[in-house]
């Protein structure tokens, strides 16, 4: 299940990721196509659209990221004052020089530029006309755009094909903002571009870049591709698989709970805007960016977002009302944590006069402290300031601190004195001083220890009156069954007895007698092994042998159920300190119990490790009967596996077994799995 769980999960991210990348390509893509600093479609000049232009010369690049500007220095450097009344003489002589600076960078380009009305001319050639130029200047890609009278139009020469368009004033009047009314600019870009070190070189890296472009949107439709295969595949691979990935017992769904839904929010919304901020960048820059830079931010933006979207949604389904999801906001917790302190506060105060009075000393404190500085920059006065202030407030507060510290003292003498009757002092008695919730406690504790005091001294008795009576009753019956048993004994041996059906009832009294006999007998042990009323002879045992000898003696009884021992045992001695005969009669029992409630032709296992200065023996067979109750209840006395009781026995053999362990210093355990019965028998190792 947790494979199948960490299969799903899997799915899950490659979904995610391939849906965020998608997503993540869609605005890029958009912004290659629709920005006017984005080039790798087709220009305007040209009728044969295409969605990737593979000529750099045709391309949206070179129209509107390199022509544009080369158009606006060139225009400009020819400007006349005339035509541009609203502009200062100054100003417009710094735009020329300006310009002209910023052709004097740009390299692997020739140009000429004239205003037609003052025939002033501006070029990096030795030609005056553009019909020289034209005429002597072949380079790689040459354009030329004219205007007459505000009509511009542009003529664009690649590989001795031309392309015209007669009226782009609408794609370049914001270029040309300087009024020209009549002028003609050519620009040749040369043939083989040459490495001008420490230059500028515009046309080479626009280029650069939109051979770079190309092939980012190239990748970028394959990914996109790709990456809705991969999505589609993984969720429906995902919406198959039945397992829950986070359900509401989920670890991880837990830990996302006690992040505060404001913290969801608030990045939620930090990505929101950032995704938006960085689509509308894209939509509006004029110059080349990192489309990669562009494509990781976005994709981290949308993956973030779905992220936060699928823990919310989470959260909100492991809900039994999605309303409920508020129980995780901070400040939701806030008003809760608070409603509980005031809660309590109030509890508190209500029943404790004490934690009142230190309440309002507090507040009497914070009052007048405040009142006294209020007062001082009332009448602006530093002494009122200082006295009323300061002085007043530090004398309560040191008043509060000794009540307080008393208090505490005595509630750490009542805590010592709890202590003492802890550890079995139950005389022990406490003083009491004053007359508040503390000496209330005192006296409280006390009264508690004389009244543990009564009861357990009306336990001890009832105890002892309870083993007195069982010993006396068993010892009692002794007497008068020992006479029936020994008369059973006497008719038995009678060899004329009639009528014959009268031997058949003298057998029948023999065997209940002799039970009956046996009981009294468990009766009477069991009464002396709880009382703790025992004659122990204590003495270092071999249990390994003594258990061999255990099971030599139960092998008849064993061998009728048709059980199939499974010794395992230290090769080496295995030495306890114990009662040997008392030990012996616990193994005896355990096995006695084992012979008569194990299912027939079943394996008994049988061990005895050592482990950390310990001797664990443990008896393990399959009962014959439904374990249908509890460890510890199969242990009290005349419980038995058999509610039927048809089976011999008193139902006290694990009673017995149990006390007889624990007044040697072991420790007995009962353990049941199924039909599995297992007992244990602990005891301290030693050398």
């Amino acid at each position: 299940m947790k494979e199948n769980k960490k299969l799903k999960f899997s799915f899950l991210i490659v979904a995610m990721i391939s849906l965020s990348l998608l997503l993540a390509m869609i605005p890029t893509t958009f912004n290659f196509i629709t920005t006017n600093s984005r080039g790798v479609m087709t220009s305007y000049m040209h009728e044969d659209k295409k969605l990737i232009e593979d000529d750099f010369y045709k391309s949206k690049a070179f129209d509107e990221a390199l022509i544009r500007p080369l158009l606006y220095w060139t225009s400009t450097s020819v400007i006349d004052e005339n035509d541009n009344r609203n502009y200062e003489k100054d100003y417009l002589e710094n735009k020329k020089e300006s310009a002209k600076k910023q052709l004097s960078y740009v390299k692997n380009i020739k140009y000429i530029a004239i205003n037609k009305d003052t025939n002033e001319v501006y070029s990096n050639t030795d030609y005056k006309t553009i019909e020289d130029f034209k005429k002597n200047i072949k380079g790689k890609c040459d354009v030329y755009v004219s205007s007459n009278d505000y009509n511009t139009s542009y003529t664009k020469e690649i590989k001795n094909k031309t392309y015209e368009k007669a009226n782009v004033n609408k794609e370049l009047g914001d270029v040309l903002v300087y009024n020209l009314k009549d002028f003609d600019v050519c620009i040749s870009i040369n043939k083989n571009f040459e490495n001008y070190s420490g230059y500028y070189d515009k046309v080479s890296e626009i280029k650069i870049d939109f051979d770079s472009e190309v092939f980012y949107f190239k990748i970028i439709i394959v990914s996109s591709i790709i990456s809705l295969i991969l999505f589609i595949a993984s969720i429906v691979i995902y919406k198959k698989m039945k397992c829950e990935v986070l359900d509401r017992n989920s670890f991880y769904l837990k830990f996302y709970k006690t992040i505060p839904l404001e913290i969801y929010i608030i990045v939620g919304i930090l990505l929101l805007c950032s995704l938006i901020g960085i689509i509308k960048t894209g939509y509006s820059v004029y110059y080349y960016y990192n489309v990669l830079d562009h494509l990781v931010y976005t994709f981290i933006c949308i993956f973030g977002l779905f992220t936060i979207y699928y823990i919310l949604r989470k959260e909100l389904k492991s809900f039994d009302k999605p309303i409920e999801i508020l129980k995780t906001s901070l400040i939701v917790r806030v008003l809760i944590l608070g409603k509980k302190i005031f809660k309590d506060t109030n509890k508190v105060t209500k029943s404790v006069p004490l934690a009142k009075r230190i309440i309002i000393l507090a507040a009497l404190s914070v009052g007048v402290g405040t009142i006294g500085w209020f007062i001082g920059f009332l009448f602006g006065s530093t002494l009122l300031l200082f006295l009323f202030g300061p002085i007043l407030s530090l004398t309560i507060v040191i008043l509060y601190v000794y009540y307080l510290i008393k208090k505490l003292a005595y509630l750490s003498y009542i805590m010592e004195g709890t202590e003492r009757i802890k550890g079995g002092d139950i005389h022990y008695k406490l003083d009491i001083i004053g007359d508040d919730n503390f000496s209330n406690l005192a006296e409280n504790i006390n009264n508690i220890g004389e009244g543990l005091d009564k009861a357990i001294y009306n336990q001890l008795k009832s105890e002892r009156l309870k083993s007195e009576l069982i010993t006396n009753v068993s010892h009692d019956l002794k007497t008068p069954l020992t006479s029936i048993i020994n008369y059973i004994e006497l008719i038995k041996k009678e060899e004329d007895i009639k009528p014959e059906h009268i031997k058949d009832y003298v057998n029948v009294l023999d065997s209940k007698s002799k039970r009956l006999k046996v009981l009294i007998e468990d009766l009477f042990e069991a009464s002396k092994a709880s009382s703790g009323n025992l004659e122990l002879n204590m003495e270092k045992i071999d249990i390994t042998q003594l258990l061999r000898q255990a099971i030599g003696e139960m092998e008849e009884k064993l061998s009728k159920a048709n059980l199939d021992l499974k010794l395992r045992v230290p090769e080496e001695k295995t030495y306890i300190m114990a009662d040997g005969k008392k030990l012996y009669r616990v193994l005896e029992n355990l096995l006695s119990n084992i012979s008569k409630y194990s299912l027939n032709n079943t394996r008994v296992y049988i061990d005895i490790i050592e482990e950390d200065d310990k001797v664990k023996l443990t008896m393990k067979n399959i009962s014959s009967y439904e374990l249908n109750f509890d460890p510890e209840e199969i242990m009290e006395r005349f419980k038995r596996a058999d509610e039927s009781r048809n089976t011999e026995g008193s139902g006290l053999g694990l009673a017995i077994a149990r006390d007889l362990v624990n007044a040697q210093g072991g420790r007995f355990e009962i353990d049941i799995d199924g039909d599995l019965f297992k007992s244990v028998v602990e005891f301290n190792l030693i050398d």
